[in-house]
């Protein structure tokens, strides 16, 4: 056993401690379980928020696209970066004051009438596809380091991230984000430089690739206006960001801390482009573009440096499988375990301790099963952004958005997506278009034929929220 797998064993061995370390605390109540007591400071927060966004798709997807199209490989990441600063300039303050757990709690505030568990199902299916594209790429790393065929490196990843998640919860998540936060930062600016100097330098480095590949529009127009709508809008209501967004003591943590983290992304985004044109010149020929940046590492780097890099692409990865795994839980056990079995406080944290459980073998068969992580990513974010973002923004911005138009609007648009997908491919840009277009009309024709708009239940309209 070489020293890289030591290390990133031991790494591995550390994210399993924490989650014992966090286990008493994250017990006291289900605050402490799901959002951490709302407390975090901006130094801790900041990074646990950029840990959640730079997942598989942030770092392999995108070096993955640039080992094949250059540049241009960064804009998945761009859009994800994009959408947290939208979110820091637009919605931080507003979602910090709501005092909830999910997504599907506010809408269940703002419109009633079982919104709740409607969007409750399709917030979860896109955490649970999410955190899918995660294991996939986790998978991929620990089978060019390990030599596993993929199935056992998802499996043993998947089971791993999942005993520290279930463990202490937000508390082990926060611990360890800060602890693969940090190892991300190193790793890739370890990384960036010696893949430089290997290549010969910059010059050299220009000379050996197409110039196109440093261009940022060496993909399709219609590509890139579905990583707009896809991602873009996407991340701005995803139920990850959102409970990470909860963890903020208060609301200058959350809206600079959000800026910040999607500052550091679109920094990651650029990094994973040239990562990727790094690799097309020192590992030509890969059969599979998804491997391009753990095998980039071992090409590079000498052992044992290449076992901390590569410890801090897996970091990268579990930063976001917890994340996702717990959200997908949270969702289930607060919006629709919670209300229908009447469950109390600490019921509710034992629900989603197990919940938690359950979702993470459902992610790892999943993973087994799909084994691509842009089919999970695009069918994620299609539903997603298809389906809820519509009523989403109308609950903050639009005081005529009533029940009816909301439940319209993610039920239509729902089948929409279902039936484009069906016609035209999950990766397809119609899916999302029209299942956005079907939301927006809906919601506004319901809304406008039916009545007025619903207060919350403080009296207060979630409109006039900051």
């Amino acid at each position: 056993m070489n020293i890289d797998v030591i290390i990133v064993l031991a790494y591995m061995a550390l994210m399993i401690l924490c989650g014992f370390i966090s286990m008493k605390r994250a017990s006291g109540s289900t605050s402490e379980y799901l959002v951490a007591g709302r407390s975090l400071p901006f130094w801790v927060f900041f990074p646990c928020m950029a840990a959640v966004i730079l997942g598989g798709g942030s770092t392999f997807g995108s070096a993955s696209k640039a080992y094949q199209a250059g540049l241009s490989g960064a804009w998945p990441t761009l859009m994800f970066g994009l959408g947290i600063v939208a979110i820091g300039l637009f919605l931080a303050r507003k979602i910090t004051r709501l005092k909830v757990y999910t997504l599907s709690e506010m809408l269940e505030r703002r419109y009633a009438h079982g919104t709740r568990y409607v969007s409750a199902v399709i917030s979860a299916f896109y955490t649970v596809m999410i955190a899918v594209v995660q294991i996939v790429a986790l998978g991929t790393v620990l089978k060019a380091l390990l030599g596993w065929d993929l199935n056992t490196a998802i499996v043993i990843g998947g089971l791993i991230t999942m005993v520290y998640t279930m463990l202490g919860g937000m508390i082990a998540i926060t611990v360890t984000d800060v602890i693969q936060f940090v190892l991300m930062t190193i790793g890739i600016l370890i990384l960036m430089p010696a893949g430089i100097e290997k290549v010969g330098g910059w010059n050299e480095l220009v000379a050996q690739v197409p110039p196109e590949f440093f261009t940022m529009t060496n993909i399709s127009g219609d590509r890139m206006l579905a990583y707009v709508l896809l991602l873009f809008l996407g991340i701005m209501i995803g139920q990850e960001i959102w409970q990470r967004m909860f963890t903020a003591k208060s609301e200058e943590v959350a809206q600079k801390g959000a800026l910040a983290a999607g500052a550091f992304s679109i920094f990651w985004g650029l990094s994973m482009g040239l990562c990727g044109i790094l690799a097309y010149v020192l590992v030509p020929g890969l059969a599979n573009s998804s491997e391009a940046l753990p095998q980039l590492v071992l090409e590079v780097l000498p052992v044992g440096l290449s076992g901390l890099v590569l410890a801090a692409l897996i970091s990268a990865l579990m930063s976001t499988v917890d994340s996702t795994v717990l959200g997908a839980a949270t969702l289930i056990s607060n919006d629709i375990l919670r209300p229908v079995f009447k469950l109390d406080d600490k019921q509710e944290m034992q629900v989603s301790r197990y919940a938690t459980g359950v979702i993470s073998l459902v992610v790892i068969a999943l993973g087994v099963w799909v084994g691509d992580v842009w089919t999970a990513l695009d069918s994620a974010y299609a539903y997603l952004s298809g389906c809820i973002f519509v009523p989403v923004m109308a609950a903050f911005f639009w005081k005529r958005a009533n029940w009816q138009g909301a439940m319209s609007s993610i039920i239509i648009s729902a089948l929409v997506v279902s039936v484009t997908i069906y016609f035209t491919g999950v990766s397809a840009l119609e899916p999302i278009m029209y299942g956005m277009l079907s939301g927006v009309v809906s919601l506004v024709l319901v809304s406008l034929l039916t009545g007025s708009s619903v207060e919350d239940e403080s009296g207060l309209s979630l409109n006039d929220a900051g």
